[in-house]
């Protein structure tokens, strides 16, 4: 009876060691799929954020596009990677205009002071852009020169900002050449107590030759500006 006895308690320690066992197993395997599915769970979730950060980064870029920040819609395709963004990016660079005068306020327009931009280049490919503000910042008149060629346009007498800039990626009159094109201030009748205006007098031509092959005429100044005072 004692054996049996000790053999019973003997078996049912060896059932509850197993069972124990057996839970500790059990217990370790539900923690392993837990921590398993919890990081699974993570990762998808990590991964759902990031795309979604880059379609939101992909419409603003479309936004811009449709506003004609065709510069900035580039860099923004640039950085969603998103979808088909490379071929987006790609079409952000606009065709160039064709030489000639883009811009004209109506209320501006005069026979009596005739302003004339002729532009020598040595790449047909390369760009020029021209803008002239009042001096309350309102703009008069855009022309753009491709390569080499003149534009020609009437304005009354007055002060005047006169801009331009070139390069030979066009992204529209907005961002104009991006942040790698060459942007400048022009003055050739300086108004005494600002260096960037220009005077220009009623009954009078000018005409502004860039890239002179000769010294005749008034020597035009200019000072280099950046793509952020562009405009």
């Amino acid at each position: 009876m004692w054996a049996w006895a000790r053999a019973t308690r003997s078996a049912s320690a060896s059932d509850s060691s197993s069972a124990s066992a057996s839970a500790s197993t059990s217990a370790s395997t539900s923690a392993s799929t837990s921590a398993s599915t919890s990081a699974s769970t993570s990762s998808s979730s990590s991964s759902s954020s990031a795309e979604d950060a880059a379609k939101a980064e992909y419409d603003r870029a479309v936004a811009l596009f449709d506003e004609g920040k065709f510069y900035s819609a580039k860099t923004a395709f640039e950085k969603s990677a998103y979808g088909d963004w490379e071929q987006r990016a790609a079409a952000c660079a606009q065709p160039m205009p064709e030489t000639g005068e883009l811009f004209h306020d109506e209320g501006m327009t005069s026979g009596k002071m005739i302003l004339a931009f002729n532009v020598n280049s040595q790449d047909e490919n390369r760009g020029m852009y021209i803008t002239v503000y009042t001096k309350d910042g309102k703009l008069v008149e855009s022309v753009f020169v491709k390569g080499s060629g003149t534009v020609e346009t009437g304005i009354p007498g007055g002060e005047y900002y006169v801009k331009d800039s070139s390069g030979i990626e066009w992204y529209g009159t907005d961002e104009q050449f991006g942040p790698d094109g060459y942007y400048e201030n022009m003055v050739f009748n300086e108004v005494e107590g600002d260096s960037h205006l220009t005077a220009l007098e009623e009954d009078y031509r000018y005409d502004i030759t860039i890239n002179s092959e000769t010294s005749d005429g008034q020597s035009v100044a200019s000072e280099e500006s950046s793509w952020e005072n562009r405009a």
